[in-house]
């Protein structure tokens, strides 16, 4: 910026030089004296101007790329800081729309609005300063000029930013549509819902253009004003000198560069006025990015850096929740694990199984109640120990487009080649590893591109491993799984619960074999907490019963 300031004042001042050059040239010609020198003055002066200009937009791109790719970072920071809560009201092809389309607009203002403005201001002072040094009557014409056009460009300034705030809130709506039903394409095929989503994408595009039309319409008041503006000043120019010459009160020399300046004078306005469009652009775009921002996760990151190494124990005590403004799906929900032993947690689809381990991850926070790990309330723990210290392996892994190194490891570089091989000899996936074409540098699809559900979940439990978690959560790990698949896994599985505090949440009853203790949960409340053991033996209770309908399923009479 400092450089870039100084490149700008140099710039600056060899365009108000230069019109004095031509004056005195002018004024050497007319009356037949030597010209060869100061011509060769201009010249030098003209080409020395080019290299600042030059320097002077290599350093506001630059400046203007820097500054918004940091804004983007921040804005993608943010956004991996809200709750699922967000996420859910907000999808993927809307956040891409405000990360990269709104900070898109700010582009243009970073890079061309401090030269254009700040620079242009500078010139249009120094040209004022200039014009009435050399002549009272001239410089009153020109400031007055200058005030009206300067007056008028800052009211318009705001009259189309409300538009174009509409428009880009339009095209989120657009673009957030679009990635929604593309994801889900297979589904819509094999629905026949193909004439409904195109019906939606209508409606959204013809949003989208109705809106950025009227935001072009209200783009024009300033783009006349402009016109008006640029013929004001060519009327001046040519009055003025006219008048002054006719008199006697300047040389020739003296009105031609009068005359120049007053169109060196337009540049300013005109380079004004149009960033001033830009900028009625780039205040709707950063209205949106400044409400993203505003917008604050109910997670708050907690102080403390540091528990016990090896399993910790587990505790829900009197845990309520619910989703946004929606009622709870957790009710008063106690429950303990001891440290390094297993609980299995059994209940109905939706229930609040899988509400417990994000509570557990502080996706949210309870409404009610605790959670703590080895006696320490979650909410006092730093955010990233904590998700350090606990895993959650869930039945849906998401496959990045990468090697199969990144994908293992998160993209940490910190963990190297012969501990991801170590962790996969320790879960028994050698033979899967060896199956790889390029080792750990297979490179994998987006989204999984031709990994089965097995394949996936191989990958989802070397993470995990690696990680070296304290708390392991199975969240339906194995639930679309076949059982030839479902028990290649099983050894994994126990190795990567060795030593290590588990909690199982399962459909299928067989998962939770390896369990110490057993939960059922139904409707968000714990209707049965104690030993797997005793529970499988007792007829009368809900985790009995629960397996005697499920073996009289799977061997009818």
């Amino acid at each position: 910026m400092a450089t870039l300031v100084v490149t700008l004042l140099v710039a600056t001042a060899l365009k108000i030089v230069t019109p004095q050059l031509i004056g005195v040239f002018v004024d050497r010609a007319t009356s037949k004296s030597t010209i060869g020198a100061i011509a060769w003055v201009y010249v030098g002066a003209a080409l020395l101007q080019q290299v600042f200009r030059v320097a002077m937009a290599w350093l506001s791109e630059t400046i203007g790329w820097l500054t918004t790719n940091e804004l983007r970072g921040d804005l993608m920071a943010h956004c991996l800081t809200l709750d699922s809560t967000f996420h859910r009201d907000h999808p993927p092809g809307e956040l891409i729309e405000r990360i990269d389309g709104d900070v898109s607009g700010l582009t243009v203002v970073f890079s061309e609005f401090f030269v254009t403005v700040f620079g242009n201001l500078m010139m249009l002072l120094g040209v004022l300063v200039i014009v009435w040094v050399q002549n009272d009557l001239a410089g009153l014409a020109l400031t007055g000029f200058a005030v009206v056009a300067l007056a008028l460009l800052v009211g318009l300034r705001r009259v189309a930013a409300p538009a174009w705030g509409r428009a880009r809130e339009a095209s989120g709506q657009l673009f957030g549509f679009l990635e929604e039903r593309l994801a889900g394409t297979e589904d819509l095929r094999s629905c026949g819902a193909e004439a409904f989503t195109l019906n939606g994408f209508y409606r959204r595009a013809r949003e989208r253009l109705w809106s950025v039309s009227r935001a072009r319409q209200m783009d024009a008041i300033p783009w006349i004003t402009n016109g008006l503006i640029r013929s004001g000043a060519h009327a001046i120019g040519f009055i003025v000198p006219v008048v002054l010459v006719q008199r006697g009160s300047i040389t020739l020399g003296t009105a031609f560069a009068l005359y120049v300046y007053t169109q060196l004078l337009i540049q300013p306005l005109d380079a004004m006025s149009d960033q001033v469009q830009a900028l009625q652009q780039a205040i709707a775009g950063g209205r949106r990015i400044t409400a993203l921002l505003a917008i604050q996760s109910p997670v708050i990151e907690g102080g403390r850096d540091s528990l016990p190494t090896g399993a910790v124990a587990v505790r829900f005590d009197s845990v309520s929740f619910g989703y946004g403004a929606d009622p709870d799906v957790l009710h008063e929900v106690t429950i303990e694990i001891s440290a390094g032993s297993s609980l299995g947690i059994v209940g109905r689809t939706g229930s609040g199984k899988s509400t417990l381990a994000r509570l557990l991850v502080r996706l949210h926070d309870p409404r009610r109640g605790t959670v703590s790990l080895d006696g320490h309330d979650i909410r006092d723990l730093q955010c990233h120990l904590l998700r350090r210290r606990v895993t959650v392996v869930s039945q849906e892994v998401h496959v990045f487009r990468a090697t199969v190194r990144d994908n293992l490891t998160l993209f940490d570089p910190d963990i190297d080649d012969g501990s991801i091989l170590d962790a996969l000899t320790c879960l028994g996936l050698s033979s899967w590893f060896a199956a790889l074409p390029h080792g750990l540098d297979t490179v994998l699809g987006d989204g999984g591109g031709g990994m089965s559900g097995g394949e996936s979940q191989l990958l989802a439990l070397g993470r995990a491993f690696l990680a070296n978690p304290s708390v392991v959560v199975l969240d339906e790990a194995s639930s679309r799984l076949d059982p030839a698949t479902e028990a290649l896994l099983e050894g994994a599985i126990d190795r990567l619960l060795e030593g290590r505090t588990a909690i199982i949440i399962a459909h299928r009853l067989a998962t939770l074999e390896r369990c110490d203790n057993v939960c059922v949960i139904d409707r968000g409340r714990v209707i049965e907490h104690g030993s797997r053991a005793r529970l499988s033996r007792d007829p009368s209770s809900r985790f009995g019963a629960l397996l005697t309908s499920a073996s009289s399923q799977a061997f009818p009479s």
